[in-house]
């Protein structure tokens, strides 16, 4: 049976901000040391994004998916910067991708050269912000005012996320990092999405052949998820949806890519929200692009990938019997006593199933959702809870892996090291 298109008309994706900076920060495929995850090799001519075709222990069938690109991440490079006293007042780290298209080198070449001329600027960038840091170094020692108490280094740092890479679409998401002293770091989220056949970049006019009409449409489209309460809530005000602020803010250059989902727009912190807001996304899935005049040849038929926003609904059938359901999740913290809880409402059809997460995760952690089409041959649209997962003093993403019967009950099928919904995590099975 054929998966029943998603419906709902309010289909958004929103990355929180922890999840965000983890998967953009991320240099390469985490590591298979457990034997489930395996990173790209650069000499074997394999996608990032494809897995083998593989079963787990519960007989769990991990899809495959083909492409003729090939992403490597270069090994990061590091800077660290001291004066003539050996005090350290500037750090960077950063790290780019390396794309091969199989059959295509002029076309890789190009979108290599455009990434290294992009990285120039952020090397010339840092010589300034190195600069800087030394100034302020050089003032407080000639103040008198301790070192220790008034300066802290300055530091940068810049990754690349694969976020789709096929045979019509290369596409990336760019975390950029600076700390220059304040109360905190500020970050930035970008997009950049190349024509895999051309190696061009493209331009937002070129999705469609009306731009203007395509503007419109998806303006309008993105103002009405603004206005519900999971968008509302995260924005300085609801004026700005209408008052011309938030076109600006999703329309502005660089701030928008294609996923496996469909057209992604970045609102960072500070541009319709706070900075406890974190960098939020509005995406419109390819379904309803089709409708927008968005072209074809970027369209994205391959393995379905849905990240949702903690108490957003969405509705699509998950077990393939004709009806859609209702899911969604949100995360409870309690504290009592000076005993805290997190608890995960993983919510389906109105049954709560926070005692079957509790029970597979074993940890009380925050979760996102997302569904994440493990088979692209059944009829099944699995469920994946994204968290960062205690090991010892650090917490490392992982992704639980659950699916709705058809008879409403809730299944644990297994869990990877990696967050599913970042393209250069791939996998052959899953771990108990």
């Amino acid at each position: 049976m054929k998966k029943s298109l998603i419906t709902t008309t309010c289909c958004a994706l929103v990355l929180c901000t922890a999840l965000l900076i983890s998967a953009c920060g991320s240099d390469s495929a985490p590591s298979s040391d457990t034997g489930t995850v395996e990173p790209v090799d650069p000499d074997s001519g394999e996608n990032s994004d494809s897995a083998s075709d593989g079963r787990s222990e519960d007989g769990i069938i991990i899809s495959a998916e083909s492409s003729p690109v090939s992403i490597t991440m270069e090994t990061p490079a590091k800077t660290e910067l001291t004066d003539e006293n050996g005090t350290l007042y500037f750090t960077s780290e950063h790290s780019y991708p390396v794309v091969s298209i199989e059959g295509n080198d002029a076309a890789a070449d190009k979108i290599n050269a455009d990434i290294l001329a992009e990285m120039e600027k952020v090397y010339a960038a840092d010589e300034t912000t190195a600069d800087d840091a030394l100034e302020w170094l050089d003032s407080v020692i000639a103040d008198g005012s301790s070192v220790e108490d008034f300066f802290r280094a300055y530091s940068t740092s810049t990754s690349y996320s694969p976020q789709r890479s096929d045979e019509n679409v290369i596409s990336f998401t760019i975390y950029s990092y600076v700390d220059m002293g304040g109360a905190h770091g500020d970050y930035n989220i970008s997009g950049v999405t190349y024509d895999t056949h051309t190696g061009e970049k493209l331009s937002f006019s070129e999705l469609s052949d009306d731009p203007g009409a395509f503007r419109d449409t998806t303006l309008a489209y993105n103002q009405a998820l603004a206005q519900t309460d999971a968008y509302s809530e995260r924005m300085f005000t609801t004026d700005d949806i209408t008052n011309g602020t938030l076109e600006n803010v999703l329309y502005a250059e660089g701030v928008w890519y294609l996923s496996r989902t469909g057209l992604v727009f970045i609102s960072n912190p500070y541009a319709l929200g706070p900075y406890a807001s974190g960098a939020f996304e509005f995406i419109i899935p390819y379904k309803d692009l089709a409708d927008m005049g968005f072209k074809e040849s970027y369209g994205y038929d391959g393995r379905t990938v849905i990240p949702l926003l903690e108490k957003q609904e969405l509705s699509v059938d998950l077990n393939g019997d004709g009806t859609e359901d209702t899911i969604s999740v949100y995360n409870e913290y309690t504290y009592d006593n000076e005993t805290s809880r997190t608890i995960n409402h993983l919510t389906v059809n109105g049954t709560d199933f926070a005692d079957t997460v509790a029970q597979a995760l074993q940890e009380e952690v925050w979760a996102d959702i997302a569904l994440y089409d493990l088979d692209t041959g059944d009829e099944y649209l699995d469920i994946a809870l994204l968290v960062n997962y205690p090991e010892g003093d650090i917490y490392p993403p992982y992704s639980f892996f659950f699916r709705y019967e058809k008879d409403g009950s809730l299944s644990y099928l297994g869990r990877i090291k990696g967050y599913a919904t970042d393209s250069s995590v791939s996998f052959t099975e899953l771990m108990p």
